[in-house]
């Protein structure tokens, strides 16, 4: 019976490169959400530039002038925030990748040894099917 000696070794591999999927998903549903609350950012300030421009009341006006102050201020945090989640889903992308190379390289590595184990097992079962005929033919050659 093939057993892998380092079978626990690729086990904690496949863990490992589970956990790295799972947190490049959710960097990349993050940055989703990200991208869509810059969309909304931006259709709130066309809205309101669009609404200050209609408006003659002057503290209506400071009050829209202010509020578009702060969204944009918010629009420059998201979008920075938006450009290290980038940053990170890049570097996480990268320990994906590794971790599945190395994932590979042992299954790689576990097929070659199957493979040379039932090799060897032909081999022994070949030399005792030969060492069965060989007997008979003494048998033969005897009687």
């Amino acid at each position: 019976m093939f057993k892998f000696k380092l079978e626990n070794v690729l086990n904690f591999r496949k863990i490992k490169e589970e956990e790295a999927v799972r947190e490049y998903r959710l960097k990349k549903k993050e940055i989703n959400e990200c991208e869509v609350k810059i969309g909304e950012i931006k259709k709130k300030i066309t809205e309101n530039k669009k609404e200050l421009q209609t408006v003659l009341d002057v503290n209506m006006i400071k009050i829209i002038d202010n509020y578009l102050f702060r969204l944009g201020k918010e629009l420059e945090y998201t979008e920075l925030k938006l450009h290290n989640l980038k940053n990170e889903l890049v570097a996480l992308e990268n320990k994906m990748f590794q971790a599945m190379k190395e994932r590979k390289v042992l299954e790689n590595l576990k097929e070659k040894k199957r493979l040379e184990y039932f090799r060897e097992e032909n081999l022994k079962e070949q030399k005792f099917l030969d060492e069965i005929a060989s007997i008979a033919e003494n048998r033969k050659k005897l009687n």
